[in-house]
């Protein structure tokens, strides 16, 4: 998918027309058009506003392949599956993860100067 791709399928998500984006974004129907169109491309800093305005998770193109070759720590657990995962339950799940780890003796939450 491309980034133009990526950004009128995030509006379509929400549901939203390119005029009420523009509004969330501070921009023109104008720009979001352009956007989509591919003739201009939003910061990095408007890409992340369309993520917390749209509530879409799929990844923003050339991340994925990216991601894909990072390494899974986890021989059971299914990538793809934990991506899905709503917020609320990724921070229940990130809170079993961190008690289990500790009750067995191990250290996983992040080092001040990696927050």
């Amino acid at each position: 998918m491309k980034l133009n791709e990526w950004i009128r399928s995030a509006r379509h998500h929400a549901d939203m027309s390119q005029e009420k984006l523009g509004e969330y974004l501070g921009k023109s129907k104008a720009n979001i058009s352009m956007w989509e169109s591919g003739a201009h491309e939003p910061s990095f800093a408007q890409l992340l506003k369309i993520i917390e305005v749209t509530g879409y998770r799929e990844l923003l193109p050339g991340l994925s392949a990216a991601l894909e070759k990072a390494h899974w720590p986890f021989h059971e657990l299914s990538l793809d599956k934990v991506r899905k995962i709503d917020d609320r339950d990724l921070i229940k799940l990130e809170t079993v993860i961190q008690i289990s780890a500790k009750q067995i003796g191990l250290d996983v939450s992040k080092d001040d100067n990696n927050k």
